[in-house]
């Protein structure tokens, strides 16, 4: 019998055990909240669930625990609603970089769970009899190398990977291997990944192994393959972060309790990324675009339009709003604040204080607030032990910051991870919606 028909067989069983087990864990419900909006329902059903596992922050972006095959090897992986797939380097990558957070790379041989998805040639005969290719890239498409589907992912700042696909199984958990297996193995699925060969530019240097991506556009991704599995009941998720960590909900939302104020759907306009339409926007208590009718709207859901993209770390403004924006700013500035710039300026906590907050304002009405606390970061020679001021308590002296919010977007915008913290931001992928709440996301 050959080492691929055992793992074939090993996999198999494995899963059909944990499918059986699933099948009496799976645990969720709905909640509804009434709205005072006019724009929008009365009531609205948000899937709820008891199953979320921790983020870390590191490096401006927020990672989550990755556990994959049999027996387990853990990887730390960025949270990337802007993408669609999991990958990270395989051996032997002979030209990956070497400051992730393992360090080793994952070893596919050392799982007995392991299965490559293998090529077809092109008129209907299988090369192989396991696993169809699975990742469908538009651009670049799939290859078949020594029976192999490989694959090739381009980022826009420059930086790409390509490698090869393997099922395994996969589940998310902590940072604490023995607690992981005990209490989130029973969610583990089958799912295709990609194990990279060649890493270039900013993902070859980054802390992260790798990424996973959150985009539902094949149903591949993580969160759709355990909905299908029965692993969680709705086809959802949420992302609450905060500035050194947060939390990640799978089947819908875990924090209606830590919510501040009742959660707003609002409709997702795109099958490609998670994009919102934008009606309004405000500069502290300016708002933007009044003496020009269709300006803001245009400005932002023109081209690919607003999209809500974790795996960035700042978020991106319309250009064509720039003038107005850097105004208003300045119109702001005779309390004692500086001029927008995204180069480093040292603040007073009472200087900090008069930073405005960012609002955008969203068709069915939902005001998404981005504060100072979330899109100024701070520039600190301590940066690696943690040691920062205290933007919500104050500090003595003067600190450093860059703001974050960057007014240089040819078309549409992007809310990235910053715009994202102290909100609860549920993906309800089945009913093709996004809700927000501020919450305390901890």
């Amino acid at each position: 019998m050959t080492k691929q028909t055992d793992h074939l067989r090993i996999h198999r069983l494995f899963i059909t055990i944990a499918l059986i087990i699933l099948a009496s864990l799976k645990v969720a419900t709905t909640a509804a909240y009434g709205n005072d909006n006019e724009n929008t329902p009365d009531i609205i059903n948000i899937p709820l669930t008891n199953h979320s596992v921790p983020l870390i922050a590191k490096s401006n972006s927020h990672h989550v625990n990755v556990y994959v095959g049999s027996p387990p090897q853990r990887r730390l992986v960025i949270v990337d609603t802007g993408s669609r797939y999991l990958a990270f380097p395989c051996k032997p990558c002979r030209s990956c970089g070497i400051k992730h957070f393992s360090k080793e790379y994952f070893d596919p041989e050392y799982s007995t769970t392991d299965l490559n998805n293998q090529c077809y040639d092109g008129h209907g005969h299988g090369l192989g009899h396991i696993n169809e290719c699975v990742f469908h890239q538009e651009s670049h498409g799939n290859n078949c190398e020594n029976d192999k589907c490989t694959f090739s992912q381009h980022f826009q700042e420059g930086s790409a990977l390509q490698g090869f696909e393997v099922e395994d199984i996969v589940w998310l958990g902590t940072d604490n291997v023995e607690q992981s297996i005990k209490c989130h193995m029973q969610t583990a699925v089958p799912l295709s990944f990609g194990c990279e060969s060649h890493e270039t530019g900013i993902v070859a240097s980054q802390y992260a192994d790798g990424i996973m991506g959150l985009i539902s556009y094949q149903q591949e991704n993580i969160v759709d393959v355990m909905y299908k599995s029965g692993v969680i009941s709705n086809h959802a998720f949420s992302l609450c972060f905060t500035k050194d960590g947060g939390v990640f909900s799978l089947g819908g939302t875990s924090l209606v309790k830590h919510h501040m104020e009742p959660m707003q759907m609002e409709p997702l306009i795109s099958s490609l990324y998670y994009t919102v339409s934008v009606k309004a926007f405000h500069v502290g208590v300016i708002e933007i675009g009044m003496e020009t009718p269709g300006l803001v709207a245009n400005a932002f859901n023109i081209r690919k339009g607003t999209i809500i993209d974790s795996g960035t770390t700042d978020t991106y403004l319309p250009l064509s709003l720039k003038n107005e924006f850097e105004k208003a700013w300045t119109d702001l500035s005779n309390g004692g604040n500086k001029r927008h710039s995204n180069k480093i300026q040292s603040f007073t906590f009472e200087q900090f204080q008069l930073l405005p907050n960012v609002t955008i304002v969203l068709s069915g009405g939902y005001r998404w607030v981005i504060e100072p606390h979330a899109y100024m970061d701070e520039i600190t020679p301590k940066r690696d032990t943690g040691d920062f001021v205290d933007t919500r308590n104050g500090w003595s002296g003067v600190a450093r910051f860059v703001n974050r919010l960057y007014i240089d977007e040819q078309g549409g915008a992007v809310m990235g991870s910053n715009a994202m913290v102290g909100h609860d931001v549920l993906f309800d992928i089945k009913h093709r919606t996004v809700g927000i709440a501020k919450a305390n996301c901890r």
